[in-house]
């Protein structure tokens, strides 16, 4: 059994040093880990040719050897190469978890005789619409970070990164399938990548299906969606009208591109088959949040043609029908699609300058919901505060929650509202309406000063304009409308979010990298950076009268005992995904450590991500980990872990950053900037890659074993959050800044 200092492997056919025949021929064999390591694709190459493998066959047998714990090791593999005649050394290689390709093995043939082939070269895979017009957008994207780059270069650099091979193994008998998605090029949304298709058994039952690109731990799928489509086409079997699955499968971001996708399928009998794998060229959504750079129609043109002729070099064909021409059309509109209009422009509200100091007597605050999330407790805190001054308040909301309660304690009025048909409006005129008719349900011309939170409430500003109210617009989105909303409400409900952007008096962003979404050279936008902010005071009352020993017992913590938490709704934006993958991979390398520390999440709901979430953590089985459901008892959360994460992907001015640097705990967090700019690397906490799942697997084995650097950054944190973002020091600017659009001569 061939070995390296991380790996065990064993090639069984062709035997290594046999003669074969001049031909394709697939080489299979095994490869495992050793402890601590993890195997996600195998490949192998031949001179300067690289044969893309099939990895991740379940293997019970190996399971047992290895004593995995598991019923099946996924650890066949399998490659198709072509053999030429003469001495062939085949190198094979494996993908570690950290993104990097290691050769665990090398093996010789005699290639000899008469050619016999036993299998076709794999033929190109034709690029269908969806196929074709992502790719084109990506492309359209890329001229904003090269802005001076030939169409021809950037075309032929993509066509270049594509897979090789699209399906590397569709459905085997008695399987029969097809998967729509991933198609070739792919965005990548918080780590997640769409899959949707068909797939039924001809003979049983399918009991349930998988994804899994990292072959860490699987997402399960839905099956069982109605296509009848089907139908005519399988006629002898019933079930391929009731065959469509869908779902997503997490990506790590760590893993380099063409990233495999498999599908695993369990039938009647209890047993597992990989049932299809599919590569994909991914990136990170990140690219479309950005205007498109030079958007013309010639550019348009000229793009479009350097992508058919890139794809016709690499021998690449296109399926030219009407599906193709409409999904072109739709991008073209898109690529075309006017910036969003002014409406009226006005100086810049700012913060300070003494003109008003008193808020305004009447206040309407617009909020997207009344949840236990970042965003409703920034307009809660703020709401408190205005009242404080003398405010008089009413918080409108489209739908109820457990913070209409504190609202109201504060003096607010909650008022809910319906907004449904402004969301679902196919058009402009159904816009128009849809808003007139909220505007009649309740007075926003009442108020000194409307304020919105969230670009979500763009329909506040919409209805207070119209009725001649002043508006203050929060934004803590850091993306676009479009990029946010994609394809889940009509085109005209983005424009209505967009125009409210530039229709509110002064918009006010809590971070430099939300801003850099939305304002810009010539921007119709009038922005103001003014910071979130923390309550030192009340966190350090609270902290005086809960003893950390006291908190700790309340967990369950032992004296010995480490505690991590990772405060935050759970949802795709906050990572929990990649998060506990990472605690997998440190529980397996770092086994004593592990033993002495737990895990918590806070912020479980009943929602489908939950239930996604849930799936993921029955199958990792990791008995350090648990999640609890969101409480407004949170501070807790903070004062009893000996480390506290923020995995997210986006942030504006995140609380539970600010929070865990307030309570003085240490922090590791994604290095994104609405995060860099509260704490800074190496300075005040220590920063990953957000999705990096290996990176933030040793990133908690560092500062749970070197407490002294945690507690040096936090005291740093403490610091720097008590000067810069106290409630004490920055709520008093929101104030003033509230004062000054209500007053309508805000100081430049």
């Amino acid at each position: 059994m061939p070995e390296t200092t991380f790996s065990h492997s064993h090639i069984e056919a062709p035997v290594p040093g046999s003669a074969v025949a001049p031909s394709w021929q697939v080489v299979r064999g095994w490869v495992w880990p050793k402890p601590g390591g993890h195997f996600v694709d195998v490949r192998a190459r031949v001179g300067a040719q690289v044969y893309p493998g099939i990895h991740g066959r379940p293997r019970a047998d190996l399971a047992a050897h290895f004593q995995t714990g598991r019923r099946y090791a996924l650890a066949e593999f399998c490659v198709a190469i072509e053999f030429p005649p003469g001495r062939v050394d085949v190198v094979l290689e494996v993908l570690e978890l950290e993104g990097v390709w290691s050769v665990f093995d090398t093996v010789s043939y005699r290639v000899e005789g008469s050619p016999a082939p036993t299998l076709t070269a794999p033929a190109p895979h034709a690029f269908r619409w969806h196929d074709f017009t992502r790719g084109l957008e990506l492309l359209l994207r890329s001229r904003r970070t090269q802005p001076q780059a030939d169409w021809g270069r950037l075309a032929a650099e993509l066509a270049a990164d594509l897979p090789p091979v699209h399906d590397l193994l569709p459905p085997p008998q008695p399987f029969i399938g097809h998967a729509d998605e991933p198609s070739v090029v792919n965005a990548s949304r918080f780590g997640l990548v769409l899959v949707v298709g068909y797939l039924f058994h001809t003979a049983g039952k399918i009991e349930r299906l998988w994804a899994t690109a990292d072959l860490q731990t699987m997402e399960p799928l839905k099956l069982g969606r109605a296509t009848a489509n089907l139908i005519p086409h399988f006629p002898q079997y019933p079930v391929a009208g009731v065959s469509g699955y869908e779902g997503y499968v997490y990506v790590p971001a760590q893993l380099p591109n063409p990233v495999a996708v498999r599908l695993y399928a369990e039938t009647g009998d209890g047993a597992l088959h990989l049932v299809q794998v599919r590569t994909t060229r991914r990136h990170d959504s990140v690219v479309e949040k950005y205007p498109w750079p030079g958007a013309t129609a010639a550019n348009f043109a000229a793009a479009e043609t350097a992508w058919r002729r890139a794809l016709a070099h690499r021998g690449v064909p296109i399926i030219e029908d009407e599906e193709l021409r409409a999904a072109t059309g739709r991008l073209r509109d898109a690529y075309l699609r006017p910036a969003p209009r002014a409406v009226g422009r006005r100086a810049a509200a700012s913060p300070g300058g003494g003109a008003v100091a008193r808020p305004p007597a009447r206040i309407s605050l617009a909020t997207h919901n009344l949840n236990l999330e970042g965003a409703p407790l920034f307009l809660l805190d703020l709401a408190c505060h205005l009242a404080a001054h003398g405010s008089k308040l009413t918080v409108l909301s489209p739908s109820d929650g457990p913070l209409r309660a504190r609202f109201e304690a504060g003096g607010a009025r909650v008022v809910l509202v319906d907004t449904a048909a402004v969301f679902r409006a196919a058009s402009a005129a159904d816009a128009a309406n849809a808003l007139a008719a909220l505007g009649r349900s309740f007075d926003f011309g009442g108020a000194d000063l409307v304020i919105t939170n969230t670009f979500t409430t763009f329909w506040a500003v919409h209805c207070a304009k119209a009725a001649g109210a002043r508006v203050l617009s929060y934004v803590h989105e850091s993306t676009t409308p479009a990029a946010f909303y994609r394809e889940h409400v009509p085109p005209a409900v983005v424009t209505l979010a967009e125009e409210a952007l530039t229709l509110a008096d002064a918009v006010s962003f809590t971070s430099e990298a939300t801003r850099g979404h939305h304002v810009g050279p010539g921007s119709p936008v009038n922005g103001v950076l003014t910071p979130g902010w923390v309550d030192v005071g009340r966190i350090d009352a609270w902290l005086a009268a809960h003893p950390r020993a006291a908190l700790r017992e309340r967990f369950g913590v032992r004296g010995d005992e480490l505690l991590v938490t990772n405060v935050g709704t759970v949802c795709d934006r906050k990572g929990q995904l990649g998060f506990v993958r990472s605690v997998a991979l440190f529980n397996r390398r770092h086994p004593a450590l592990a033993a002495r520390t737990r895990f918590v999440l806070l912020g479980g709901r009943d929602s489908p991500f939950d239930d996604l979430l849930g799936a993921v953590l029955a199958d990792l089985a990791l008995p350090n980990l648990a999640v609890h459901r969101e409480t407004p008892d949170f501070l807790g959360y903070y004062a009893a872990a000996d480390l506290t994460v923020c995995s997210s992907y986006e942030e504006s001015s995140p609380r539970v950053v600010l929070e865990a640097m307030a309570c003085g705990t240490p922090l590791l967090a994604s290095a994104i900037t609405g995060i860099s700019e509260l704490a800074r690397p190496g300075l005040e906490a220590t920063l990953v890659p957000p999705g990096d799942t290996a990176a933030w697997a040793e990133g908690l084995a560092r500062l749970l074993l070197s407490p002294p650097i945690g507690r040096e950054l936090a005291r740093a944190a403490r610091q720097r959050v008590t000067t810069l973002f106290g409630a004490d020091v920055v709520l008093p600017a929101h104030s003033a800044l509230a004062a000054a659009v209500a007053a309508g001569h805000p100081t430049p």
